[in-house]
């Protein structure tokens, strides 16, 4: 969280009109997160209507065990993505922007892949145990998602690209340790969604493969030459509107 908005928060200045129209234009790029809603709604859809017509999975998935305890790593996904893309959008516009198109361009190439390519996984054992992780598993993980739609593994894919996206931005460019930390939760992830079996090694890899692709697209080309140049002059004067109170 940068000063300006601690300022804001510290001073109750969000209470004001005045403070609700600062922050709106100082975060309007906030209204993105809005792609998390429509993509998870063309999820739920395919879900219910995907018949799997192939299924993925290969011989060293066998040679993998059930470890319920890696339910853990896998459900921290959900905090993690959200925490890191909060700090992006308070920090900085530019990295909050190309991390999330980065996530959304991998989710919604996954779900391409499913329409096209419909399949499931059949590795998914019977979890009888009625330890706390099994029950992790049985009850919150494989009752509420499909064994349905998983190569490339969203999983993965959204995991790399906010690890991208730390190792990317301005706010953690001289935090090596929090880039470490980031590293191993990445890994300790994207061995979770085969250790619990809801991803074959076939996800995984394939989801590694692609998203250097998707990075080069979303980071490397220029999309900001595609708006038009009065727009942007727009924009930047609708944003510095009343900033000097600030």
């Amino acid at each position: 969280m940068n000063n300006q908005l601690a300022k804001i928060i510290r001073n109750r200045e969000w209470s004001t009109q005045e403070g609700r129209k600062m922050l709106v234009r100082r975060y309007w790029h906030s209204v993105l997160f809005i792609g998390f809603l429509i993509l998870y709604a063309e999820f739920s859809l395919l879900e219910k209507h995907i018949v799997p017509l192939h299924w993925v999975s290969c011989s060293f998935d066998d040679l993998i065990p059930f470890v319920p305890v890696f339910v853990i790593p896998y459900v921290l996904w959900f905090p993690l993505i959200a925490i890191v893309l909060i700090q992006l959008c308070f920090s900085d516009r530019g990295d909050f922007v190309r991390t999330i198109m980065l996530v959304y361009a991998g989710m919604a190439t996954a779900m391409v892949i499913y329409i096209i390519y419909p399949h499931g996984q059949p590795l998914r054992p019977d979890v009888l145990e009625d330890d706390f992780f099994s029950n992790i598993v049985r009850r919150m993980i494989y009752a509420n998602d499909t064994n349905t739609n998983c190569c490339p593994s969203i999983h993965v894919l959204n995991q790399l690209a906010i690890h991208i996206g730390v190792c990317k931005s301005k706010l953690f460019k001289n935090r090596r340790g929090w880039k470490l930390a980031s590293l191993i939760l990445t890994i300790f992830i994207c061995a979770s969604t085969v250790f619990i079996k809801q991803h074959s090694i076939i996800d995984v890899v394939l989801a590694a493969a692609l998203e250097p692709l998707l990075y080069l697209i979303v980071f490397k080309l220029p999309w900001a030459n595609l708006v038009p140049v009065k727009l942007k002059a727009r924009v930047q004067q609708w944003e510095l509107q009343d900033t000097a109170n600030l």
